[in-house]
């Protein structure tokens, strides 16, 4: 039997109750009120997605930049489309509707990547802010969004093979070609930086006038190059055809970099070398005559001129008429321990320390044979790349001092090594002018920044024989020759002849106007002075006028 309550007490106790119902409401509500209003308050100062993802993802690797400071690669957060195929119930459904929100991505690869039988997928990269929200619109489960780095190149092309690029990893990018992958151990420090020796700029002028000439003369592609030959540093590199960084992953062979990977025979450029170890060995005067009036017969092979003049040459004219006679002549006198002394010493015979990966080993014959010391002297038989072409010359004109070639911005003096005298390298500077201004390289000279230089156009080696009907054409160039500075060289890939060359696809009709018109535009960039009116007067220093009837039978021509 219950203990009888009196009307008083119960009363009492459901008072007592319903007080501690009011108060536990009021506490409950301003609790949520609380945490309504710190809600509202953490939405207002909740960062943007796009800075969210930064801030909890930050960038995993540094910038690389141009020699005055400009962005070439950088870093940046993006997204990227992620899945989860063991959650993923109709892989149908799902690759339709993700091909139907994002139109670039086809049904059959959205397909492949949903299938795979892997617990986390990437599906797609790179995604921009409205493709971010078309994918979160659908809501469809084992699918997402996930943050990682992005690696863009602000310019493209325009200095692919140089920049290099990189592909992804659960590290973050990592290189794989260029300066990307030479230096990748420092880049992976997002605090660290690189700074290459190119000059965007100058970059550009070459990529252009080169770009125009390819298109022009229908040739499978070129090269060119603007080295500081006080220095060595590369201001700029080019290689065409070339890629974009930011959509190509990988490239195929025609993309390689012509400009320090490609090896081949650089014809007529040689016989500046040629020339240069005769002077300086004192085995040549530029006096010395060279019996030129008949090809020559030797060992079973016939070498014979281009454009013959056919008579007895001096050595000047050796090189302004550029005869193969006459350089083979030249190299036999030299020797070919005399001559492999100096082509070693100019770099010629080595692989070069550049900073890149994609650097050719020189192709040197394993017997040097008399024929070999012949053929090396007009340009065959020893295969080089455009870089080293361009450094060996730099230094002919650079009193005679080699400099180690760089991609990097140098902030002290390289180490350098006296390859000739400087009275040779004088005889040289004015040799090089005399070619532009009675030679084959006319087309590269103007007004404001006087050129010197040598063309040299090689048929290429096709199944171990030479094919007459494809070339490698090149200009090397040095300016300005009254106070030498630059060296710049172009090629280009089996050009081809216009009715505006008469059919001609050598280098004094392709190679040279490129450099001619690349020239005055790099010199201004650079700061070069304006050559006064009479600019040319050091030559005459180096070579009174009174002698030049006894170098040039056509003096006046």
């Amino acid at each position: 039997m219950k203990p009888h309550r009196s009307p008083c007490v119960a009363l009492a106790t459901a008072r007592t109750r319903l007080a501690f119902g009011v108060l536990a409401f009021f506490v409950s509500l301003a609790v949520l009120t609380i945490k309504l209003v710190g809600l509202g308050t953490m939405a207002q100062d909740a960062p943007p997605p796009a800075e969210k993802a930064a801030s909890e993802h930050p960038v995993k690797r540094g910038d690389i930049v141009d020699r005055n400071g400009r962005l070439l690669a950088t870093s940046i957060v993006s997204r990227a489309l992620v899945c989860w195929p063991p959650q993923i119930d109709d892989v149908e459904a799902a690759a339709t509707k993700l091909s139907g929100a994002l139109p670039w991505l086809s049904f059959e690869e959205a397909r492949q990547r949903l299938s795979l039988k892997q617990p986390f997928v990437f599906v797609a990269r790179r995604l921009t802010p409205r493709d971010q929200k078309a994918v979160l619109d659908l809501g469809l489960p084992g699918v997402g969004l996930m943050s990682e780095d992005l690696r863009i190149y602000p310019h493209g092309r325009l200095a692919a093979h140089v920049v290099g690029r990189t592909e992804p990893s659960n590290d973050g990018p990592v290189g794989n070609a260029g300066a990307e992958q030479r230096f990748n151990a420092i880049l992976a420090d997002p605090t660290q930086s690189v700074q290459l020796s190119i000059d965007i700029r100058v970059q550009h002028v070459i990529r252009e006038e080169l770009a125009r000439a390819v298109d022009y003369y229908s040739a499978i592609g070129g090269a060119g190059l603007v080295l500081d030959i006080r220095t060595g540093e590369v201001l700029a590199m080019v290689s065409l055809p070339d890629f974009d960084p930011n959509r190509q992953a990988k490239m195929d062979e025609t993309q390689a970099n012509r400009a320090s990977l490609l090896v081949a025979e650089m014809g007529s450029t040689f016989k500046l070398l040629t020339l240069a170890t005769a002077l300086d060995r004192g085995i040549s005067r530029l006096t010395s005559r060279f019996d030129a009036r008949a090809p020559i017969k030797a060992f079973g092979h016939t070498i014979g001129d281009y454009r013959g003049q056919n008579r007895v040459l001096s050595a000047a004219e050796v090189v302004v008429h550029s005869s193969n006679i006459g350089a083979a002549r030249m190299a036999q006198k030299i020797g070919a321990e005399t001559f492999k002394e100096v082509l070693d010493g100019l770099g010629l015979l080595s692989r070069p320390a550049l900073e890149l990966p994609e650097v050719g080993h020189p192709i040197v014959p394993r017997t040097w044979r008399p024929l070999t010391t012949m053929t090396v002297g007009f340009g065959h038989g020893l295969s080089v790349s455009p870089l080293q072409t361009a450094s060996a010359v730099g230094a002919l004109a650079n009193d005679g001092v080699a400099v180690p070639v760089t991609m990097l911005r140098r902030t002290a003096p390289a180490p350098t090594r006296r390859v000739f005298s400087s009275d040779t390298s004088g005889k040289m500077r004015w040799m090089m002018r005399q070619v532009v201004l009675r030679g084959s390289g006319s087309r590269a000279d103007n007004a404001a920044y006087p050129v010197g230089g040598k063309t040299g156009t090689a048929e290429k080696v096709v199944n171990g024989r030479y094919d007459r009907n494809k070339r490698l054409s090149s200009f090397v160039g040095v300016f300005p020759m009254n106070a030498p500075r630059y060296a710049i060289f172009i090629m280009l890939d089996e050009p081809k002849g216009r009715d505006e060359t008469h059919n001609f696809a050598t280098a004094a009709w392709n190679a040279v106007p490129v450099a001619g018109a690349a020239i005055p535009r790099i010199g201004s960039m650079l700061g070069v002075p304006v050559a006064g009116p009479d600019s040319d007067a050091w030559m005459r220093r180096v070579v009174p006028d009174r002698l030049l009837s006894r170098l040039f039978k056509d003096k006046e021509a």
